[in-house]
């Protein structure tokens, strides 16, 4: 092994700093008004895609082709951030670069699948057990964080194991491995805090909500809203099991969509709903309701649910209301399947 302190910029590293974030890659190999320029056009594709996609009046279609485009931008600047290092470079520095197996190479296998980078460098029987290791890790969950939390040393073992380091290159190795950690946990943590505070993603198991919302359909659940606004009639809504629907074991969240307010009289007869004595008009039920039920009061703080599927939906008029603290959020876009993706009424 041989350390070469001829000094040059690294393709392979612009390329790993270009999978970080756009444009990370062109800053490094001294093009910086390019790479600043894939920055802005990356944070502006995220921004104005994710406000199209999560915001209610945002149309989700154009929000989802402008958060593909992301990927559009990520790949040809991985190949672009390798071009702009290797045009960098004076010719010695190239041909020095590919007289052996290159350590960034290897770290960027290693980024890909871990082992390949160590296959790569000729470290066969390490290679292999590391891509056994990742197998098993898709089959069985905690293997996967384990995959996870090792990755950053494996990246590092290819590149000290690599025949030849440049000294004037290796002391990036650290802090790529630090990237390694940082960027997956930050992207962990993230999505928790989103899930938790802000949007989450359902399924529909069941036809209650029959014709708005078909088996399967896949929906973004905006859990910010009602921070802003008191939920509104004719909201489709999540919400945990009331006390009533957990005495009957059932503890999965329902949905469904709010018919009467705090404070509203609601009565079901003559096949339509009825608030304060007012016939409601409802254009997304499946038919008319052939029940009578009420008049009853809502009480405050709470709210009347019904499924669309008036005659085949286990609701409000079977076990209650929902108080308000249940709520989890308003269902408001549909982004799954295909034909059926746009905002939810």
């Amino acid at each position: 092994m041989s350390n070469q302190p001829t000094s040059g910029k690294e393709p392979w590293l612009a390329v790993i700093l270009s999978t970080f974030f756009p444009g990370i890659g062109q800053i490094y190999a001294g093009q910086v008004v390019r790479g600043v320029v894939f920055i802005i056009v990356q944070i502006a594709l995220i921004f104005l895609g994710g406000w199209l996609v999560f915001s209610p009046s945002g149309n989700i279609k154009q929000g989802i082709i402008l958060l593909l485009a992301t990927i559009l931008v990520t790949i040809p600047n991985i190949f672009d951030a390798h071009r702009c290092a290797r045009k960098a470079n004076s010719a010695d520095f190239e041909r020095l670069r590919k007289s052996n197996k290159d350590p960034w190479l290897a770290v960027f296998l290693s980024q890909i699948l871990p082992g390949l980078g160590h296959l790569y460098i000729g470290k066969w029987w390490l290679g292999i057990l590391l891509i056994i290791i990742w197998v098993v890790a898709n089959i069985v969950p905690l293997v996967s964080i384990l995959i996870l939390i090792i990755l950053p040393f494996v990246a590092y073992n290819a590149y000290i194991s690599a025949p030849v380091r440049r000294e004037t290159s290796k002391k990036l190795i650290k802090t790529i491995c630090v990237f390694l950690i940082v960027v997956p946990l930050f992207s962990v943590v993230l999505a928790i805090l989103l899930r938790a505070f802000v949007l989450e993603v359902r399924y529909i198991p069941s036809g209650t909500m029959l014709p708005t919302l078909q088996i399967n359909d896949r929906l973004l659940i905006d859990k910010l809203i009602y921070r802003f606004q008191k939920p509104q009639r004719g909201d489709i809504v999540v919400f945990s099991p009331t006390d009533t629907l957990i005495q009957q074991n059932l503890k999965d969240a329902f949905i469904k969509r709010i018919i009467g307010l705090p404070g509203e009289k609601v009565e079901v007869k003559g096949e339509k709903v009825y608030i304060n004595d007012q016939p409601l008009q409802e254009n997304y039920i499946a038919e008319a309701p052939d029940y009578q039920y009420g008049p009853v009061t809502v009480p405050p703080n709470s709210y009347f649910v019904l499924g669309d599927d008036r005659n085949n939906s286990y609701d409000s008029h079977y076990w209650g209301f929902v108080p308000r603290e249940l709520i989890i959020g308003k269902a408001t876009k549909r982004y799954w399947p295909p034909d059926r993706i746009g905002s939810l009424k």
